[in-house]
């Protein structure tokens, strides 16, 4: 009996110890859970939303009214041709810190990169303020920005801004924001164009963005030849 007494505390120790180690277990497993569904919708390199962070910020956003304005940076591609690639790594990363700025504070907010010089910045917002965010952006990127030791660039974008009320489908409302960025494009670029709520939300394109961005770049490229 008198050994059976001494076993209980023992018995209670390894019980203990137990417990610990599947608390431990328990709180490494939710940590790299956490980990891997930021990385999941994290872009690497500026540390913004990407493609799926994105979706994430606009599903929690579902049945609000947005502002949503789509960035394509202007010439990016001389920049890593003339400096490298840690140059343009360098200027997307300074660009992503200064799309942050406008909507910083502003709970339900995000901007992503969703291309390699595309970013997005969406938040709620009641009034029709789109026009106001996307100059905002443009204000932004107006400073020469350091790419490497002694060297700076300035760099513009083609903006297209849209307020989307509630209940508005994202496909047709990422679409209205991209032609605004198309018309933007054709106009010579480093500027805004904000949808027309009255002219309606376009219907989704099949044609992949890529493709109006060189159509963009070949309508001004004849109008320069002419």
């Amino acid at each position: 009996m008198k050994a059976f007494k001494m076993l209980l505390p023992a018995a209670a120790v390894l019980s203990l110890a137990g417990h610990v180690w599947a608390a431990q277990v328990a709180r490494s497993q939710r940590s790299r859970l956490v980990q891997a569904r930021r990385e999941a919708t994290t872009d690497p390199l500026t540390g913004l939303a990407n493609r799926a962070g994105l979706a994430r910020a606009l599903d929690e956003l579902d049945g609000e009214p947005i502002d949503l304005v789509l960035v394509d940076l202007d010439r990016f591609k001389p920049v890593n041709d003339t400096y490298g690639h840690a140059a343009g790594d360098r200027l997307l990363v300074e660009i992503a810190r200064r799309l942050r700025e406008p909507l910083d504070g502003i709970d339900g907010a995000v901007v992503a990169r969703i291309g390699g010089d595309e970013f997005v910045l969406a938040c709620p917002s009641p009034a029709p303020i789109a026009g106001l965010l996307g100059a905002e952006v443009i204000q932004a990127l107006a400073e020469p920005i350091e790419v490497a030791a002694g060297v700076s660039v300035s760099v513009t974008a083609s903006v297209g801004a849209i307020h989307a009320t509630a209940g508005e489908d994202r496909a047709r409302v990422m679409a209205a924001a991209d032609a605004a960025v198309y018309e933007a494009k054709l106009r010579g670029g480093d500027g805004l164009v904000e949808h027309n709520p009255l002219g309606g939300l376009p219907e989704v394109e099949e044609r992949p963005l890529l493709r109006l961005r060189e159509l963009a770049a070949a309508t001004r490229a004849l109008g320069a030849i002419a």
